[in-house]
């Protein structure tokens, strides 16, 4: 009977050891600002009964993430890890030939529940990653880097956002700054602008208008200056503000800053996420706030439009062109702000995994590109590049 047990539990312990094997492990990286539809997708590719862990309270702003289940269509079983930096990063992450790219951030299999902060597995390699740019508009495409394989998922919005000030006057004055045109955005980014280039009035030329930013690795950024033509490589001056009693109370060119390996000088970078940067511009600016010539300090940003949302419920976001972000208005073409968002991997990316990638990428393509941009299907538009030229299609 000892023996017969024996043999039973031996038979157990090598079935669950087999059904583990068979699992399927998949990591994805890349643009934080096509999370929400990302992890959306992930979860309506699986079927009821999947468990997830995710850090922070919200599973659709999450920077990492783990589902484990059984997908919908062909019953698969997989793990599928998240751990969201920016398109760039994401694109280096899974381009990059030598030294190989590891990220240290995936959660461990089998975590469920909300605010999780490890642990983590040891560093290991994404094998697929959204971008909201092409590679081409990377730093990470030629020599070194293997051209990925590249499928199109969706449409990715973004809209310039002001800031507030405690400042009663300036603050009447913000009121009136409702709309960003492209030369406008080329000349905050390169040297701030007077207030009263924004309002059309002469006195508000005592208040100047910095902008705060993302750093080199969001796709977010690559957008914001290709779209005014700034050039996604242009050298821009954005700040960084100081932050006490809940108030901004001063700013200061951004530090000099290493992003994905590339050093880069002062003022040119800033903030690694768009939570981060839009929890800083939902801060006023302190009445007393003055910049080093003594004028008033006003603030702006460019976001991803869910980042958007978190500054005065999305209150504080301007119009583009004289026209107001809709998915409407994307399809249309009269709304110019936005990119492609991508699925990338390498071309040697196969099996299970390579098609749940493709699984989870049709469900967004499909159905929910909407949590975070527009859906292809929808599009009366295109265009080649970021930035480029809109054509009916």
């Amino acid at each position: 009977m000892k023996a017969l047990k024996s043999l039973l539990a031996a038979a157990l312990a090598f079935a669950f050891v087999a059904v583990a094997s068979a699992q399927t492990t998949i990591h994805i990286t890349g643009s934080t600002a096509f999370r929400k539809a990302a992890h959306q997708a992930i979860g309506n590719i699986l079927n009821t009964g999947y468990t997830v862990g995710y850090s922070g309270t919200d599973l659709t702003k999450a920077s990492q993430a783990v589902f484990s289940g059984t997908t919908k269509t062909g019953n698969y079983s997989v793990v599928i890890k998240t751990s969201w930096s920016g398109s760039a990063g994401g694109v280096q992450a899974v381009s990059q030939q030598s030294p190989v790219i590891t990220v240290a951030t995936w959660l461990q299999t089998g975590l469920t529940g909300s605010g999780l902060t490890g642990p983590y597995d040891a560093p290991a390699a994404a094998e697929v990653a959204f971008s909201d740019a092409y590679q081409a508009s990377t730093a990470f495409t030629g020599t070194g880097f293997t051209t990925l394989h590249d499928t199109v998922v969706g449409v990715v919005p973004f809209v310039w956002t002001k800031g507030s000030s405690n400042d009663a006057t300036v603050q009447a004055s913000l009121a009136n700054v409702t709309n960003m045109t492209p030369l406008i955005a080329r000349l905050i980014l390169s040297a701030g602008s007077p207030l009263s280039i924004l309002t059309g009035t002469s006195s508000d030329s005592g208040v100047y208008v910095y902008p705060l930013g993302r750093d080199e690795d969001s796709g977010t950024r690559i957008d914001a200056f290709a779209e005014p033509g700034f050039g996604v490589f242009g050298s821009p001056i954005q700040y960084q503000p100081t932050i006490a009693g809940g108030v901004i109370t001063s700013i200061t060119a951004w530090p000099a800053n290493t992003v994905n390996g590339i050093s880069f000088p002062v003022g040119h970078s800033g903030y690694s996420s768009g939570g981060t940067l839009a929890t800083a511009l939902n801060t006023p600016v302190d009445s007393a706030a003055r910049d080093t010539f003594g004028d008033k300090i006003a603030l702006i940003a460019y976001f991803g439009v869910n980042d958007a949302a978190s500054v005065n419920g999305g209150s504080n976001n301007l119009t583009y062109n004289g026209v107001a972000y809709s998915a409407t208005a994307v399809a249309e073409g009269k709304y110019t702000f936005w990119s492609y968002e991508h699925l990338m991997y390498a071309p040697t990316f196969s099996g299970t995994a390579k098609t749940v990638a493709d699984q989870i990428g049709t469900q967004i393509s499909t159905v929910d590109g909407t949590a975070s941009g527009v859906l292809l299907s929808s599009m009366n538009v295109s265009r080649t590049v970021e930035g480029g030229v809109i054509i009916h299609n």
